[in-house]
């Protein structure tokens, strides 16, 4: 048995090594920094607003709305037919009174407006917040998807979103286990298709223009501390290279039966 499993051991290291599928992880960001600025440091760099820029604090990139500089990271251009994924760690710390309803994450192509999958922090009707995702802008017609519960502050959440750019449609999960997990999702056909290739962090003290009804209205500024950022082509190349692998890899699946 112990030969047999080593044969395994060898032949699965092989196939990890010549495997293509294992090559579409687009960006993997833990953020081991000094602490300081976010920009200048590996790929990140502002690309709007001004002020204090998203900082490193221990391990962590943590912004405040009223900071309102805008940080992004750049990874390969993605085709208009190609899903783009990414996952990350984030915490939201407490603040008094309801939040603002704005956006903190998104990925977007190579301009400084073109934003989609924005991830936000909602205030909810009956008090307390959560998750909200919009596929783009959104106005007084065009809102967004809540998470379908309540959150709490000072909790480190996984949070994960596709971009589809020809369903035109944008999904969000929180703590999924693998794809097949709870999500929501969302779609704007009017918004036509982008060409993925940054990821950006945005600080904002400028409540987003919403639908009147759900009411997510919202006065108190907040901040997000993010850590364990990845980006792919993929859910499992997204969350393996960001928070925690949703899937054991083959070589976990390997030293399990090496260990029999």
């Amino acid at each position: 048995m112990r030969k047999t499993a080593i044969a395994l051991l060898v032949l699965g290291l092989t196939a990890i090594m010549v495997s293509p599928t294992l090559t579409t992880s687009l960006l993997s960001e833990g953020f081991s920094y000094p602490a300081g600025n976010l920009a200048g440091n590996g790929g990140w760099t502002t690309f709007s607003g001004a002020g204090t820029d998203v900082q490193v604090v221990s391990g962590r990139a943590v912004g405040l709305g009223p900071n309102a500089i805008d940080d992004h990271a750049a990874f390969a251009i993605q085709p208009l037919t190609t899903k783009t994924y990414a996952c990350f760690t984030v915490r939201i710390p407490a603040v008094v009174g309801a939040p603002k309803p704005i956006y903190f994450f998104a990925l977007k192509d190579a301009t400084v407006s073109n934003f989609v999958s924005r991830v936000y922090v909602l205030a909810l009707p009956g008090g307390g917040w959560t998750f909200g995702l919009s596929h783009s802008s959104t106005s007084t017609t065009v809102g967004v998807v809540p998470w379908g519960s309540a959150l709490s502050y000072d909790t480190d959440y996984t949070v994960a979103i596709n971009y589809d750019p020809v369903a035109k449609s944008s999904a969000m999960w929180v703590n999924p286990v693998n794809e097949a997990s709870t999500s929501v999702s969302i779609i704007n056909t009017a918004i036509p298709a982008n060409a993925m290739s940054t990821v950006a962090l945005r600080q904002s003290a400028s409540a987003s223009t919403l639908p009147a009804s759900p009411s997510y209205a919202g006065t108190a500024d907040w901040g997000f501390s993010v850590d364990n950022l990845g980006v792919g082509t993929t859910f499992d190349d997204a969350c393996a290279s960001g928070p925690t692998p949703t899937n054991k890899s083959t070589w976990g699946e390997l030293k399990t039966i090496y260990s029999h």
